[in-house]
């Protein structure tokens, strides 16, 4: 060919270390540099070559045995640079560069720069099956849509692909548990094609919350990000241990704080009560300062139980019972409030536990419940094997609670109630957990809120 008459110009394309072919119009190759006699080595079982010499002639549709017209078409057609990605039986993959060959302003054929990364390929194949078996990654276009999720990602999250593909990534998001500033100050990070990593809380499909460990990757094409990948690891258990030895050490200052002040407080207490109940019983203020006495005194006694936990004897009782106990109790306050309880359960059920504290726990649930419909209406109390377990469900029809309301119910001193110290349901699920127990909280503003406990059954009712 005339224009590589140039010993210069065929030096220096022999020296450029990509595969280059010239093909005319109708792609026959007329040109190859010396760099693919090493390509051709590893294709010659599947092309009859065996040097670069054998290739002259040759059309390149022999490189796409099942779709070769469709290839020379798109080659056609552009448009140029035209940039692909091919892979050839199955074997070998190469990024290649096709640009029109112009002399004189006419078309003389192709120049294809034809680059070898099928060990490229390989290992990143390789990362890919290491990251799929031992990260959970999902990957989010600029409009925050999920596009792809792995296998791991959906044991994680409990949805299956299909279920993800094309959503909002806020669908894995609880509700208004994070403000709009912290979203807003992950978007301003990998919107300057910085990586952004914290630690984030994820809601499953099944309502249960988890954490990960996340990092979030922007693909940068041209200006703006074009995707965005992230690579997460649950570290779910991390922060549970960690969420128990906050409110461990929290129990532990709390105790402390008890065994110091409870008694300073009871032996007034003693003789302020003593006093009170001498006094004129015509004294309009004796009965409330009465009550308030009383009220001091319960806190105290849970102060003290805190500060020293006493030795308690389990025995099998029937759950049911236990809870039909406390619906007595509770009936005549309900009442007068057009609260009523129902209790579905077929059968007994025994535990082994110390009755009274799983009265108290009772009480404490039954008795917010209550208090949480100013205007009346149900409690549903359901009993039900599962397996080994017995699950304890007890739902009301009151206001509700928020996300961030349920996140602190059981910490000390924390309340909605105006004169509540949030002492009742701390000793509550403290309780639960010493029986070998465990409990969830669902709720929602203005529906209500469903408890729900799960106890190991007593071996031999099983």
């Amino acid at each position: 060919m005339s224009f590589f008459e140039n010993k210069e110009t065929i030096s220096v394309l022999n020296a450029i270390g990509e595969n280059i072919f010239v093909a005319d119009t109708n792609f026959d190759i007329i040109w190859i540099n010396d760099y693919t006699e090493k390509m051709i080595g590893n294709l010659s079982e599947f092309i009859p070559v065996q040097s670069k010499d054998d290739l002259i002639g040759k059309n390149m549709r022999m490189f796409h045995e099942n779709n070769g017209e469709k290839q020379a078409r798109i080659l056609t057609e552009g448009p140029f640079p035209y940039e692909s990605k091919i892979n050839l039986f199955g074997c070998y993959t190469a990024n290649i560069v096709v640009n029109q060959l112009i002399i004189d302003e006419k078309l003389k054929g192709y120049v294809v720069t034809w680059k070898d990364v099928t060990n490229y390929e390989k290992r990143l194949t390789t990362i890919k099956d290491a990251l799929d078996q031992s990260m959970y990654v999902t990957v989010v276009d600029k409009a925050g849509n999920i596009t792809f999720v792995n296998d791991k990602f959906c044991d994680l999250s409990k949805y299956n692909k299909d279920e993800l593909i094309g959503q909002s990534h806020c669908l894995l998001h609880p509700d208004a548990y994070y403000p709009e500033s912290f979203y807003e100050d992950i978007i301003e990070t990998i919107k300057k094609d910085s990586m952004w990593q914290g630690e984030v809380k994820q809601k499953a499909k099944d309502g249960t919350e988890f954490w990960v460990d996340m990092t979030i990757i922007p693909f940068v094409e041209k200006s703006s990000p074009d995707f965005y990948a992230t690579i997460q690891q649950d570290i779910t258990y991390r922060k549970e241990a960690e969420e128990l030895l906050r409110r461990s050490e929290q129990l532990s200052v709390l105790g402390e704080l008890a065994a110091g002040v409870a008694h300073e407080i009871r032996n007034p207490l003693t003789a302020i009560k003593g006093f009170t109940q001498l006094s004129s019983s015509s004294d309009p203020y004796k009965k409330i300062m009465l009550d308030e006495i009383e009220r001091i005194n319960m806190i105290v006694n849970e102060f003290m139980m805190l500060a020293k936990p006493h030795e308690v004897e389990y025995a099998p009782k029937n759950i049911v019972l236990i809870i039909k106990h406390v619906i007595r109790f509770l009936e005549s306050e309900s009442n007068l409030k057009n609260v009523f309880f129902r209790l579905f359960s077929s059968e007994e059920v025994f535990v082994n536990c110390e009755e009274n504290q799983l009265k108290q726990v009772f009480i404490n649930i039954m008795k917010n419940a209550i208090e949480a419909m100013p205007n009346g209406g149900y409690v549903d109390i359901c009993v039900a094997k599962e397996n080994e377990q017995v699950q304890i469900s007890i739902k009301d029809e009151g206001v509700g609670l928020a996300g961030s309301e349920i996140k602190k119910l059981g910490e000390p001193f924390y309340s909605l109630k105006k004169d509540g110290n949030g002492l009742g349901l701390m000793m509550s699920f403290r309780i639960i957990e010493n029986h070998y127990g465990k409990y969830q909280i669902e709720s929602k503003v203005n529906e209500g809120t469903k408890i729900t406990i799960t106890f190991p059954i007593y071996k031999e009712d099983l």
